[in-house]
């Protein structure tokens, strides 16, 4: 009925395994679970004494990172179900009936089923602040929203979908770097995917330290440009390429640029701070992406 695929680098998988097996126990239901080690070079040992407590889970470990595009690809492949529910490593499910909740969607009229994603309440360590109030208040979104415009925040972290749609988008993804919820949802909405959102949470949990974080936007925003040069004709829901693309419409992406060049450390600095602000971590990405155009 379902494969569950859980692609891993470098992450304890145990408290996600063990909230997984403890409703699976509960439950009458045909499954799979299939975590792919991405070239991991910790946890594996630990990794794979967790998973062999459940007969239905089998543990792939890649000695090269092939990057989270092939890695997708290939468990899809391997997956004997015909609904794939993609979960990253570091997440762990809201609510005791997480997989029950999604199961009822399958027999709907739905290729995909995005749960959410949800942020401790608790601030975190001042290292972790920026992605954790990033996530608060850009990726934890209820459902009722998120269906008002559903390839907004398609997030892939915690996501249901059905194998035959899934190999076809996912094999569309030409960039292996950071960003790849965009041009999964831009590719969806292109091809009239129809998903629908739900209240059933995936806590992120593994959050990413601030300059790691900011790092990755700066891949993401990359990657975003990056499908922009080869697609530009496909509409988007993204917010940010939107607005990108109505300042080049006027040829202002230089002078957006050129502000941001001279602002850059300033601007960085804040975002490294005690209480980042968020309004100019999205000029921060504005502004990297203008200055990915005028460098062209």
């Amino acid at each position: 009925m379902i494969s569950i695929l859980i692609p891993t680098y470098n992450y304890n998988i145990n408290l996600l395994f063990q909230a997984l097996k403890l409703e699976l126990t509960s439950i009458s239901i045909d499954f799979e679970i299939i975590c792919y080690e991405d070239g991991s070079t910790k946890h594996v040992e630990n990794n794979s004494l967790v998973i062999s407590t459940i007969s239905e889970a089998k543990h792939i470990i890649s000695k090269i990172n092939r990057g989270r595009i092939t890695t997708r690809q290939s468990l899809a492949e391997m997956a004997k179900y015909d609904w794939l529910l993609f979960l990253d490593a570091d997440v762990i499910p809201e609510n005791s009936t997480f997989i029950s909740d999604y199961i009822k969607f399958i027999n709907s009229n739905y290729d995909a089923i995005y749960g959410g994603c949800s942020y401790a309440i608790e601030k975190p360590d001042q290292q972790y602040i920026l992605r954790w109030k990033y996530g608060k208040n850009y990726e934890n979104v209820d459902a009722e929203l998120r269906n008002k415009s559903p390839y907004k925040v398609a997030i892939s972290g915690n996501f249901l979908i059905k194998k035959t749609t899934f190999l076809d988008i996912n094999s569309r993804v030409e960039n292996e770097g950071y960003g790849y919820d965009n041009y999964v949802a831009a590719f969806m909405k292109a091809n009239h995917v129809k998903i629908i959102h739900i209240n059933n949470n995936a806590t992120h949990i593994g959050l990413d330290n601030n300059i790691t974080f900011l790092n990755k936007t700066e891949k993401a925003v990359k990657t975003l440009y990056q499908f922009n040069l080869k697609h530009n004709a496909i509409s988007t829901d993204n917010s940010l390429l939107e607005f990108y693309r109505k300042l080049a419409s006027f040829r202002l992406t230089k002078v957006i640029g050129g502000l941001f060049k001279l602002s850059k450390t300033s601007i960085k600095k804040q975002l490294l701070s005690d209480n980042p602000n968020l309004t100019l971590l999205q000029f921060y990405k504005l502004g990297y992406l203008c200055t990915l155009t005028s460098s062209k």
